[in-house]
């Protein structure tokens, strides 16, 4: 259980950061996410920051719009997409759940991963 925490934090850490030298500019919101597990229950909790206010709102994942395919959204320039991930788990379930984020407007989507692109294609 403890693995599975580490796993989703660890997964959801490298939402946004600022700009480097050559790369895209800063990002006007992060997603972070991470799960909190029990033995008889388990929850994924998401807050979205508005990095320019300081403003964070808890993200409700579940009543989020669900792709329902691929989740390209056009071109666009580098950095406007980021995904956060968590697996909240109990002994005798687990679940994985990704949000996807447009960086510059803060819109999310949760991603509906067996209908998302796989690679290797199938």
């Amino acid at each position: 259980m403890r693995f599975a925490l580490l796993l989703a934090v660890m997964a959801c850490s490298g939402a946004g950061s600022g700009a480097t030298a050559g790369s895209s500019p800063a990002a006007n919101y992060e997603l972070d996410c991470a799960a909190a597990n029990t033995a008889a229950s388990a929850q994924l909790h998401c807050v979205r920051t508005d990095t320019r206010s300081g403003d964070v709102v808890v993200v409700d994942y579940l009543k989020l719009p669900v792709s329902n395919g691929p989740t390209g959204a056009g071109t666009a320039p580098a950095g406007r997409f980021t995904t956060a991930c968590g697996a909240p788990s109990t002994e005798k379930r687990a679940d994985v759940y990704c949000i996807r984020m447009n960086t510059e407007t803060g819109e999310l989507l949760l991603v509906n991963l067996q209908r998302a692109s796989v690679i290797p294609s199938r």
